[in-house]
């Protein structure tokens, strides 16, 4: 079995900003989902900016996207769609950033 890669800190700190976007379906706490694209084996995930935040309850419990993946990505989306959304909300609260850090430097 392969190791896991350990994260760089650039991925530990894009996954820091994914969590606090809270759960992509009812907005508690989260942590951060590897999302499973098509044809990438069991046992593997995919790298760490390709993660979306999930609290517990929906990333492993018993109505989850690991427990109940079909149904799951029938309410919700498909993994591939929640990972375009949440990276779209980063980009976007980033944005929002910049201008009030930029608003802030003129005055």
């Amino acid at each position: 079995m392969a190791k896991k890669k350990v994260a760089t800190k650039l991925e530990r700190e894009h996954m820091s900003k994914v969590a606090s976007l809270g759960c992509l379906v009812c907005q508690r706490p989260a942590n951060v989902h590897h999302i499973r694209p098509v044809g990438l084996g069991i046992g593997m995930r995919s790298g760490h900016y390709q993660t979306i935040p999930l609290c517990y309850d929906h990333h492993q419990g018993q109505f989850s996207i690991h427990n109940c993946k079909e149904q799951f990505e029938a309410m919700y989306g498909t993994e591939e769609e929640l990972l375009h959304r949440t990276l779209k909300e980063i980009k976007n609260i980033e944005q929002v950033n910049n201008f009030f850090n930029l608003k802030g430097e003129n005055q």
